[in-house]
């Protein structure tokens, strides 16, 4: 999710013509270096995980409320937000609350209630101690790998104060030393403002990254782990915003995923072609392997497809644009000119489900599952292939744009 919302606002900045700076350490007027949650504020104000206020405020005496919480929940635990299909479960968060896909999307880490089979979330109140307990303990899985010690919760004046079904909850979170509590007691229904949001989610995500730990024997060094062979076969849908399947440091042109689709931008104007290789087993060199992608113009005319026998920043193309599908060599990425080898008559539509098939020096296109046409002499020069978009295809972004999805690539025997 980070991922894809620092890619949208990359689009953002690039063409409203607002330079690419570094970002700089938040600095909040409120939160000076001697406040008690300074660090865990300033550490997950950088993170994107809780923001602050236009007036480079933080307010960190503000309360958190329910709604809001459950949007600081998705951000801490990377969680993409998935809007397809996503049914309604409290009846108090509708659709149409702003809150809705966060609250869905965060419900397993959230506490809700119930009522015979009513399920509410009360997304105005407050989110209070015992609700950031559950969250915790969630976040770091602990309500799967340690059990509960209900007895810790007898050192608290107040232990029945903490809700029944989140008793073990919170009793785990003392375990681990995620939360403690003072004068003698917990209080579990005290509300949380934005600086103990900040500073008990910080340790949460400081636990988890030491839980990534793992025991050593010195003096000997630890040998080097060997790479995982890379897949003959690669399918792709862009769930995942960081794009693992992909090389992106080889990338011309930035490319990122927008709602579980990938497009990419122009931060050198001097580049007319975006290659976005794939990381695949090229050794075997296969003699026959095919292409799958789904082209999405948004506004444009495509330009969009997939590259192959690509060999540094030359490779050749097929691509779908508003009338033709162009099989076609790019040899020079600062040159608009596309080297047209054959091309076919197409309509452009919503969706444009684009094939090419690579057998030997025979290429064959099929678009939305029909053949299209075929080119024999398509010499097989170099082994780089993957996702290809012309400049054009995103000139007038953010406002039209060519996206791509639900990518396959398969290497025959």
């Amino acid at each position: 999710m980070k991922r894809a919302i620092s890619f949208f606002l990359a689009v953002i900045m690039v063409f409203t013509l607002v330079p690419f700076v570094s970002a700089a350490s938040p600095s909040f007027v409120d939160v000076p270096r001697n406040h008690w949650a300074y660090k865990a504020i300033t550490d997950m104000a950088e993170r994107g995980i809780i923001v602050g206020y236009d007036d480079k405020r933080f307010r960190p005496n503000n309360l958190v409320t329910r709604a809001e919480f459950a949007k600081i929940m998705i951000a801490a635990a990377d969680v993409d937000i998935d809007r397809r299909n996503v049914s309604q479960t409290f009846q108090d968060v509708p659709k149409s609350h702003w809150a809705f896909y966060y609250v869905e999307s965060a419900k397993p880490y959230l506490t809700g209630y119930k009522s015979g089979s009513r399920y509410t979330y009360k997304p105005n109140e407050a989110a209070v101690r015992e609700d950031i307990a559950v969250a915790m303990v969630r976040l770091l899985g602990y309500d799967k790998s340690v059990k509960a010690d209900l007895n810790v919760l007898k050192k608290f004046r107040d232990d029945d104060r903490i809700s029944p079904n989140l008793r073990s909850y919170v009793a785990i979170a003392i375990q681990k030393d995620l939360m403690q509590g003072s004068d003698n007691r917990f209080r579990p229904l005290d509300a949380i403002t934005r600086a103990e949001a900040a500073s008990l989610l910080h340790r949460a995500l400081i636990e988890r990254k030491n839980n990534d730990e793992s025991k050593v024997v010195f003096p000997n060094p630890t040998p080097t782990p060997e790479k995982p062979e890379l897949p003959a076969t690669v399918t792709d849908n862009f769930s995942n915003t960081e794009l693992k399947n992909w090389n992106t440091d080889s990338a011309t042109g930035t490319w990122g995923v927008i709602n579980k689709q990938v497009t990419a931008i122009e931060t050198d104007e001097d580049i007319e072609h975006f290659f976005l290789p794939l990381n695949w087993k090229e050794s075997t060199e296969p003699e026959k392997y095919e292409l799958i992608v789904d082209v999405i113009p948004s506004g444009t005319n495509g330009y969009g497809g997939v590259f192959f026998n690509g060999v540094k920043d030359k490779a050749n193309v097929v691509y779908v644009q508003k009338d033709r599908v162009i099989l076609g060599k790019v040899t020079d990425v600062e040159d608009d000119d596309v080297d047209v080898i054959a091309s076919g008559n197409y309509k452009l539509k919503a969706t444009n489900r684009l094939k090419v098939v690579v057998n030997g020096t025979t290429v064959s296109i099929y678009m939305n599952d029909q053949f299209l046409f075929s080119q024999k002499q398509v010499k097989q020069e170099g082994t780089k292939l993957g996702l290809y978009l012309k400049a054009e295809a995103t000139k007038d972004a953010p406002r039209k744009m060519t996206y791509l999805d639900n990518f396959t690539f398969k290497a025959f025997e």
